[in-house]
């Protein structure tokens, strides 16, 4: 939209003192030269920003500061590492996030605008998916606005997508598996499901209005699960770490809200946790391979037990 793009420009000129030639400034909001010199002239003459030209190159007239946002050092780099955690998991270039540090580039101190301006400079050479993120824009849409949203969704093992209408409750990212997930009621399942956002193939926007329903809270639903999967069946889970280094890894973090760690006499620690069996939490599991015990409930130190058996057998007939 033109009032985003001419906010962006303005804070892109805000925050790079050297300005930028009308070409490089076409190049990176992805429109045609003379797009960039409308927009250049309404910043003047409808928003009173005052630009100016040198030589070749367009720049915010020496002096001028943007209107001050009262934002603390702690705010500042909370909104910095929340959207630096957003580029990690998806690990592909997003204008709305680049968007999203020009406008923290325009309130923070110098030092850490120059990590902004780093972090936007390398995010840029990362590849782009423009149907996720006209996707994600369409579901986000449906949330705020309360509105059904239709969408073409190919499941994990579907021959072929299939049309469904559903009521989005809630958009979150998952780092484990460097995805965004929506949850909300489905009109064909008559039942809330969570669908993956790479897997919907197309979005459209309805007028249909929805209601979220006020006991549903996306916290207490993801109470209980390791990452975004969802399961009936709670389950308290012991472990044994040995390793002292793995103990002092194991208590440095927070791995879910219900983790309780007791050091042991002989340096070992027991961690108890209240989740549900999930593939994501059994994958955490293996992934710390003989680091990691678990003492209970005996069916999940079963399946540790068997899954391990089968990796050693299939590298040792790799090996033959």
């Amino acid at each position: 939209m033109k009032i985003d793009r001419l906010l962006n420009l303005w804070l892109l000129l805000a925050n790079n003192p050297s300005g930028f030639t009308v070409r490089e400034l076409a190049n990176r909001f992805d429109v045609n030269i003379r797009t960039i010199y409308r927009d250049l002239e309404a910043l003047g003459t409808d928003l009173e920003v005052p630009v100016t030209q040198d030589k070749t190159r367009w720049k915010l007239i020496e002096g001028y500061v943007l209107p001050a946002i009262p934002l603390t050092v702690p705010e500042a780099l909370n909104i910095f590492l929340a959207a630096r955690l957003m580029l990690k998991y998806s690990n592909r270039y997003d204008p709305n996030i680049e968007s999203t540090f020009l406008k923290l580039s325009a309130v923070v101190p110098t030092s850490l605008k120059d990590e902004i301006r780093k972090t936007t400079d390398w995010m840029r050479g990362l590849p782009k998916k423009e149907a996720y993120l006209m996707n994600l824009v369409k579901l986000a849409e449906a949330w705020m606005s309360l509105r059904q949203v239709k969408i073409t969704y190919q499941s994990l093992g579907a021959a072929k997508a299939i049309e469904r209408v559903i009521e989005p409750y809630f958009i979150e990212p998952a780092a484990s598996g460097h995805a965004s997930y929506v949850i909300g009621y489905c009109h064909l399942k008559k039942d809330i499901r969570v669908f993956k956002v790479e897997r919907v193939v197309s979005a459209l926007l309805t007028a249909e209005p929805y209601t979220i329903p006020p006991d549903f809270d996306a916290n207490e639903y993801f109470a209980s699960s390791w990452g975004i999967v969802v399961e009936d069946e709670v389950k308290t889970i012991k472990l044994r770490i040995e390793d002292q280094e793995m103990v002092r890894i194991m208590s440095e973090t927070v791995w879910h809200p219900s983790q309780v760690i007791k050091t042991q006499k002989d340096g070992s620690a027991i961690m108890t946790l209240t989740v549900t069996d999930t593939y994501e939490f059994l994958s955490w599991i293996l992934g710390w391979g003989e680091k990691i015990e678990v003492l209970e409930p005996p069916e999940i130190r079963e399946v540790i037990i068997e899954t391990a058996e089968s990796i050693g057998e299939l590298y040792r007939k790799k090996r033959k």
